[in-house]
């Protein structure tokens, strides 16, 4: 299958289903009262984890996905099967950002799931606005309009440790020595042309080591493959920095080394400024001494080498890499219990949450001889609620107008008894 990280889709969640005017006709029952039932609800649509995927390949020629509609309301007071939620199975590491590219959710535990759009509740028969006051009520409502987006995702692994270096530094050969992994190795450029995951057992942990596609110059602003996937190790604790000390892959060791510090750099700061274990490999090659010497120079430092080939000093290596990681984890258990982590999501409104803020964002302009335009969120959603088909929802709608004060409000800019008021493209009188 192939390799696919990021996607644009567009998604909406089921309307929920409209209340109905129903009278109960029974020989028997010679008084028969309201019985509509109200709608079902719109099914939602869910992101939801799930740890058998690597890929976003479904989602690539999938560019619409839309939940299914709650069922009309029926007679004898039953209501409408609400709509069936469709589930997005994304990998683990999947992040998704709204159409503004700002992130909504982190997806990065097996079966973990958020509503990314939830369906419009089902809109009440006549028989729930049954009271002592009003007793054959023909007051009925649609259904909400379930919530729509457009999204992208992108999969960037959650990976503990990430192995990056130029093509031919051994990334491949150090990951299928160290883990469960089985890269294919060759001793050419990019080889590697997805990032492969690898798990490695150290002591009682299990980590989880990443190969990224070899980095070349220019990689940050493209080139290559390393635009593609440098984000991958946005997650990273460790990065291991391999290098070949061979002569035949580097005959600038300082210059190759410098590649691979820059790309990090101009790709981001944040990634620069993770450790990073510069680890010299191919020490079993007769040439390795010379670059090895000209590197520690420039760098006035031991630099820690391996042959991952032959596995010597491999397992050093991991220890190295298993002691850093604790290390790192108890100073961000420390840093958590100091800060509060805010998630901020879309704000969602529905009729039990309109509030007086959006009563008093209703505004009219004078918009013709006589006639007066509302731009009302509120009247808007009462609107789309409220069919204009008895005269008992003509009543409600009209009491609507009045709470939110929008016949005030023309009168106050010079409008009249008889002037138009224009409600969602609908022709109102001012009285």
């Amino acid at each position: 299958m192939q390799f696919v990280d990021n996607c644009k889709i567009y998604v909406k969640a089921g309307n929920g289903g409209d209340g109905i005017v129903s009278w109960r006709r029974e020989k028997s029952v010679p008084e028969g009262g309201p019985d509509g039932g109200n709608g079902g609800k719109g099914g939602d649509v869910i992101i939801i984890g799930d740890h058998n995927k690597n890929t976003l390949f479904d989602l690539r020629n999938k560019k619409n996905i839309v939940a299914k509609n709650g069922e009309r309301g029926g007679n004898q007071k039953s209501s409408g099967h609400d709509g069936k939620t469709e589930y997005i199975p994304v990998p683990l590491g999947t992040t998704v950002y709204d159409d503004k590219g700002n992130v909504i959710v982190d997806i990065l535990h097996d079966n973990e799931s958020y509503v990314i759009c939830h369906g419009g509740n089902g809109g009440h028969g006549n028989a729930f606005f049954k009271s002592s006051f009003n007793r054959i009520p023909s007051l009925h409502e649609r259904g909400d309009i379930g919530e729509e987006k457009n999204i992208e995702l992108q999969i960037r692994y959650m990976a503990d440790i990430g192995l990056v270096g130029l093509p031919n530094a051994g990334k491949s050969t150090l990951i299928s020595k160290v883990s469960n992994a089985s890269p294919k190795i060759a001793n050419y450029q990019f080889t590697t042309l997805s990032p492969v995951l690898g798990t490695v057992k150290i002591n009682n942990d299990t980590l989880v080591f990443e190969d990224v596609p070899g980095l070349i110059e220019g990689a940050s602003d493209g080139k290559g493959l390393g635009k593609k996937f440098l984000k991958h190790i946005e997650r990273c604790y460790i990065l291991i920095h391999l290098i070949s000390l061979s002569k035949n892959d580097n005959e600038d060791i300082v210059g190759a080394y410098n590649t691979i510090i820059n790309e990090l750099q101009q790709y981001s700061s944040y990634v620069s400024e993770k450790k990073i274990i510069l680890v010299g490999n191919k020490i079993d090659t007769d040439d390795f001494q010379d670059n090895l010497q000209k590197l520690e120079k420039y760098l006035n430092k031991k630099i820690f080498t391996i042959s991952a080939k032959e596995k010597t000093n491999v397992d050093n290596l991991l220890k190295l890499i298993y002691d850093d990681y604790h290390n790192i984890l108890v100073e961000l258990k420390k840093q958590s219990s100091q800060e509060n982590v805010v998630l901020v999501n879309d704000v969602k409104y529905d009729a039990e949450t309109l509030t007086d803020k959006l009563i008093r964002a209703t505004t009219v302009k004078k918009t013709g001889d006589r006639i007066y335009t509302v731009y009302s969120q509120y009247l808007d959603y009462w609107f789309n609620k409220i069919p204009l088909d008895t005269n008992d929802n003509i009543i409600r709608f009209n009491q609507k107008i009045e709470t939110s004060k929008a016949e005030n409000m023309a009168k106050k800019i010079g409008a009249v008894p008889g002037d138009t008021l224009i409600i969602c493209g609908t022709e109102f009188t001012i009285e």
